[in-house]
């Protein structure tokens, strides 16, 4: 089973709806041993972190042709928790109602991730460094980190 790295990081930070973007990595060897790294931007108006996250994570999915092992690399931690804990399994049990009977905030790109998700193994790397964190950073804020 190959081993996929998704780096997933965005212009906003808390829960504030803003315009922002988003930039996502998949990074992996292909089968004559070299190292390939496919990324992408997402931009969208009015939208928080929670939300382009899923985006990001979702779009990033879709590239995949075959079962992976993911190695989710992740700056949010609602998006992180939820993986983690696999709550879109107790979300769609409940008719993708959330733990207060209200609908699920972003249901239909949970929806997305779970389905697409179901084929791979994954684990969740929250707020560790990598390769592409800082790289990532600069191009999402236009500011060095320190």
């Amino acid at each position: 089973m190959r081993t996929v790295d998704i780096y997933i990081d965005t212009s906003l930070k808390g829960p504030r709806r803003k315009d922002g973007s988003c930039l996502y990595i998949l990074s992996f060897t292909t089968a004559k041993g070299l190292t390939a790294d496919l990324g992408q931007w997402i931009r969208k108006e009015d939208t928080t972190e929670n939300q382009l996250t899923l985006l990001g994570l979702e779009a990033a999915l879709k590239h995949l042709q075959e079962p992976c092992r993911l190695i989710l690399h992740l700056e949010c931690t609602y998006l992180a928790s939820a993986l983690e804990n696999r709550w879109y399994e107790k979300w769609r049990e409940a008719g993708w109602m959330n733990a207060k009977n209200a609908p699920v905030r972003d249901g239909e790109i949970w929806q997305s991730i779970e389905y697409l998700l179901n084929a791979h193994e994954f684990q969740v790397c929250l707020k560790q460094p990598h390769t592409y964190r800082e790289w990532m950073h600069r191009e999402l804020t236009g500011k060095e980190d320190g």
